[in-house]
C-alpha cells in the first residue's frame, strides 16, 4: 500500500472537513453547559473509519478552520493541535477495531480535548477558574460526539474507505 494518501482520499477528507464545518457551524445542540457543536462526531468518524493520519487532519483543519470562521483567531493554533492529536489518538487506538476499543480511543482522546481546553482556556483568559468552568462544556461535547460517532460509524463503514 502506497505510504502517500491517494487523490480519491485526499478528496475525501476535503469533504468531510467541509461538512464537519459545516455541521458544526450551523448546528448548535443546548446543553446545562452552554452550546456544543458537532465537531468531535466528525473528528471521530473519520479516526475509526480511516487511521490515526485522517483523523489528525481532518480534526486540525476542523477545529482551525471552524475558530477562522466564527472569529476566534487566537483559539486557531490551540484547536489546530488539541484537535489534530485528539483525532491522531482516536485513530491510533480505534481505527477498524473492535466497539470496545473505539469507545476506549475516544474516551482517551475526548480526555486529551478537555484537559488541552482546559489549559488554552486558562491561558487564554489568564484565570484557572475560567479553564475549569470550560470542563463541563468540553466533556459533553465529547459526549455528544462518542454517541454520534459509534451510532453512525456502524452504517458508513460499508460505504467510506480511508487510508
Amino acid at each position: 500500500m502506497n505510504k502517500y494518501f491517494t487523490t480519491k482520499t485526499i478528496t475525501t477528507l476535503a469533504v468531510i472537513t467541509a461538512l464537519n464545518l459545516a455541521l458544526s457551524y450551523v448546528v448548535r445542540i443546548p446543553t446545562p453547559g452552554g452550546y456544543v457543536n458537532l465537531v468531535e462526531a466528525g473528528i471521530f468518524l473519520v479516526a475509526l473509519l480511516g487511521s490515526a493520519r485522517s483523523g489528525m487532519i481532518v480534526g486540525g483543519l476542523s477545529g482551525l478552520l471552524l475558530d477562522l470562521l466564527a472569529g476566534y483567531a487566537a483559539w486557531a493554533p490551540f484547536s489546530l493541535v488539541i484537535h489534530g492529536l485528539e483525532g491522531y489518538l482516536a485513530g491510533l487506538i480505534g481505527a477498524k477495531k473492535s466497539v470496545m476499543s473505539q469507545t476506549i480511543a475516544v474516551i482517551v482522546a475526548s480526555f486529551v480535548m478537555v484537559v488541552g481546553y482546559f489549559f488554552a482556556t486558562a491561558f487564554l483568559s489568564h484565570s484557572w477558574a475560567t479553564g475549569f468552568a470550560s470542563i463541563v462544556g468540553n466533556i459533553a461535547q465529547c459526549a455528544f460526539g462518542l454517541i454520534i460517532a459509534l451510532v453512525v460509524r456502524p452504517a458508513l463503514s460499508k460505504r467510506v474507505t480511508l487510508n
